[in-house]
């Protein structure tokens, strides 16, 4: 599957952004992997997608800042969305372990100057990607521990259903 591809023509983005965005989302995923499934898991991740650390670098060139930076930003970022009344919970489900994950794929989206209403796209191109590159049991914890990437390719109603990621964003976003 080419997932730089796919990002370019979904999203009209060029080929070095699409591989910026790729590597971001992909270490995104990885980090989460790392933290709640393990550090095997994530050499697995490293070993099936080896162009994955060269997208890594595309992605910081244009921002320049690390995985920790991203995190903390992502912490302050969440802080202020969640003053609405607790709008950002009841769009999480009560998931309130998964916003860091949500507010990850808004901050990437934004670095790379998309809308944040393309995360719907980009969750099922990156979980079909995922699907073509690693072991079925693998995938299968990778969504236990990020459910929004299925939130994005269940069901029927395509990007603009008002559940999955695209809810989990309206939630975060509405203020």
């Amino acid at each position: 599957m080419d997932l730089i591809g796919q990002l370019s023509q979904q999203l009209g983005v060029d080929g070095t952004q699409a591989q910026g965005l790729a590597g971001s989302l992909l270490k995104l995923v990885q980090g989460t992997v790392q933290e709640k499934v393990g550090p095997d898991a994530a050499r697995q991740m490293d070993q099936a997608i080896p162009e994955m650390q060269g997208w890594q670098q595309q992605a910081q060139a244009p921002a320049g800042d690390g995985g920790g930076g991203l995190m903390g930003a992502l912490g302050g970022m969440l802080g202020g969305a969640g003053g609405g009344g607790g709008g950002l919970m009841g769009a999480l489900g009560g998931a309130a372990a998964h916003a860091g994950e949500v507010a990850g794929v808004v901050a990437i989206l934004q670095r790379f100057n998309l809308d944040t209403s393309k995360a719907t796209l980009v969750a099922p191109l990156l979980l079909n990607f995922l699907k073509s590159r690693l072991d079925p049991g693998l995938v299968g914890k990778i969504l236990a521990v990020m459910p929004l990437l299925a939130g994005g390719s269940g069901g029927g109603g395509g990007p603009q259903g008002g559940g999955g990621l695209g809810g989990m964003l309206g939630g975060i976003l509405g203020k």
